[in-house]
C-alpha cells in the first residue's frame, strides 16, 4: 500500500474525484438512512440537501484531500463560521480505505489549518444516526447542539459536536496555505 499525502485539493481538476469519494462514503454510510432515490438524487439528479447548521457559516476555509498513489482517496471540507469558530463541513473516506487511518490524518490535519487560522473551537455535524458520531466521540468531539438535515422533505435528525481546538492533541503536518 502506498504512502499516504495530505495536501489541498481544489478546482476542477480534481472535482470529478472528490465527488465519487463523498459518493461512495454516502451509500456506504447512510443507506440505512436515506432512500436510493435520495442519494442519487443528491448526485445524479439535482436534489439538495440542507443543514440546519449551514446558516452559521461564514466562508470556505478549502478543501484537504488524502491521496494515496496520486488518487484521492478522502476529503475534508473546512470552514469558518461566524462566531470565529471553525468547522469540519465534511469528512468522507473512501469505504475500502476506511479503517487505515485516512479519516484519522485527515482530522488532525484538519485542526491544525484551522488552528493556524485562529480557531479556538471546531464544529462538526453529522447525523444522528450516522456511525461517524463514534469516530468524532473518539477524538474528544463533545455534542452540544441537535439540528436537522433534509433531503426532499426527508428530515433526519442530526448532532453538533465541538473540539476545542487550541488544546487539542496531534495536530499532524503544519498548516499551510490552500492552493488557489
Amino acid at each position: 500500500m502506498s504512502a499516504l499525502a495530505i495536501g489541498w485539493s481544489g478546482g476542477l481538476a480534481e472535482r470529478e474525484q472528490r465527488v465519487e469519494v463523498v459518493r461512495d462514503a454516502w451509500i456506504s454510510a447512510y443507506t440505512h438512512i436515506f432512500t436510493p432515490a435520495e442519494i442519487n438524487g443528491i448526485f445524479d439528479d439535482g436534489l439538495t440537501g440542507e443543514g440546519s447548521w449551514v446558516p452559521a457559516r461564514l466562508a470556505p476555509a478549502g478543501t484537504l484531500a488524502a491521496r494515496r498513489g496520486g488518487r484521492i482517496v478522502g476529503v475534508a471540507d473546512l470552514g469558518l463560521l461566524r462566531n470565529g469558530d471553525g468547522e469540519l463541513a465534511a469528512l468522507y473516506v473512501r469505504p475500502e480505505h476506511q479503517g487505515q487511518g485516512v479519516g484519522t490524518a485527515l482530522w488532525e490535519r484538519s485542526i491544525a489549518e484551522l488552528r493556524a487560522r485562529g480557531c479556538q473551537r471546531m464544529e462538526v455535524w453529522t447525523l444522528a444516526r450516522a456511525e461517524a458520531r463514534h469516530f468524532y466521540e473518539a477524538r474528544g468531539a463533545v455534542a452540544v447542539g441537535e439540528g436537522a438535515f433534509v433531503v426532499a422533505g426527508h428530515r433526519e435528525p442530526a448532532v453538533g459536536y465541538v473540539l476545542d481546538v487550541s488544546a487539542a492533541r496531534g495536530a499532524g503536518r503544519g498548516p499551510s496555505t490552500p492552493a488557489r
